[in-house]
């Protein structure tokens, strides 16, 4: 026999009932969930269930990889700093880009911002509708193969571009080059072979940077409140101290400063200092990792676990007079 219920006719609109239901159940598996996320300095971490997007503040004063537990709809907490291969798992799931790292922003971004170029522009153009301009890369981290000129990867997230490490496929020597050249601009040696458009493009940008240091700070950045001016002053202040100190801590061993870069820590102070330097005279680079009061945090070269018995100075002494088995390759 057939059915003479009346069946309730198919209007598309949502049971309010059901969707308050349904929300209910996803807050309270959100609430159950670690969540692994990059956070920046005085920024939320966000994330997806069920397609809705949920954005939490952090209670902790905190800036890098995290796994965190939320408290609550809007707030979470941190559990402890995410390890290399949760955050590898984060990263894989974004569309990856080749980068060349420049310099790190000092314009006011959080610590460990770096600003880069991409390497192919049609690639970045067409894929992702990014400019051939500097552009800003997140969670740089010096210790993990950030430097200048270094050909990296990164992972587009939207409009965010995370640091994820060097391109293994890249040429070391290309990026060498630039660091060497833009070291000795008086040198005017011809392009090294085989450089791309884009590596010359940043060779070109890092000539622009270097005048523009010259200039008065108000030609160089748009207006800033009068707090964002006296912190970016104090920043370059900073800065310009401590490049003098490592050139003179090195100068006293008769070695030259080529580079330096920090590691923030994960409340925005330095942690660390990655410092790049060569004997006078010679050719071979080494790359220390210092503190901020230039103790020698990792070497390059076998100290038995005593490096930090050295400070720079005394680290280039070692190193002039340790045989040539003793270098690492760096």
């Amino acid at each position: 026999m057939p059915d003479k219920r009346k069946k309730r006719p198919v209007t598309g609109k949502v049971d309010p009932r059901e969707l308050i239901a349904r929300l209910g159940q996803q807050s309270q598996r959100l609430l159950e969930r670690e969540l692994v996320a990059p956070l920046l300095r005085g920024g939320r971490i966000r994330t997806r269930v069920d397609g809705l997007v949920y954005e939490f503040r952090v209670r902790e004063r905190f800036q890098g990889w995290g796994r965190f537990r939320p408290g609550s709809e809007h707030e979470a907490s941190l559990i402890e700093e995410a390890l290399p291969w949760e955050r590898g798992t984060y990263l894989e799931v974004f569309p990856v880009l080749r980068m060349l790292l420049l310099w790190p922003d000092s314009s006011g971004a959080p610590p460990g911002t770096w600003l880069a170029l991409p390497y192919n522009e049609s690639d970045a153009r067409q894929r992702f509708g990014l400019p051939m301009e500097p552009l800003r890369v997140y969670l740089c981290d010096p210790t993990a193969g950030a430097e200048r000129f270094e050909r990296i990867t990164v992972r587009v997230d939207g409009r965010a571009l995370w640091f994820e490490g060097p391109d293994l496929l890249a040429d070391p020597q290309h990026a060498e080059w630039l660091r060497a050249a833009t070291a000795q601009p008086a040198s005017r040696q011809p392009f090294l072979s085989g450089l791309a458009s884009s590596e010359r493009h940043a060779f070109l940008l890092w000539n622009i940077h270097q005048l523009e240091g010259q200039l008065p700070a108000t030609l160089q950045h748009p207006p800033l409140r009068r707090d964002e001016q006296r912190d970016w002053l104090k920043a370059q202040v900073r800065q310009q101290d401590l490049q003098e100190r490592l050139r003179y801590e090195l100068a006293k061993a008769d070695a030259t400063l080529h580079s330096y870069s920090e590691v923030p820590a994960a409340d925005g102070s330095i942690s660390q200092l990655v410092v790049e330097w060569s004997e006078h005279g010679q050719l071979h680079r080494y790359r220390s990792v210092l503190d901020p009061q230039l103790t020698v945090v990792s070497s390059g070269i076998c100290l038995s676990g005593e490096d930090n018995k050295f400070d720079l100075t005394s680290l280039v002494n070692v190193m002039t007079t340790s045989p040539d088995w003793a270098a690492d390759d760096y």
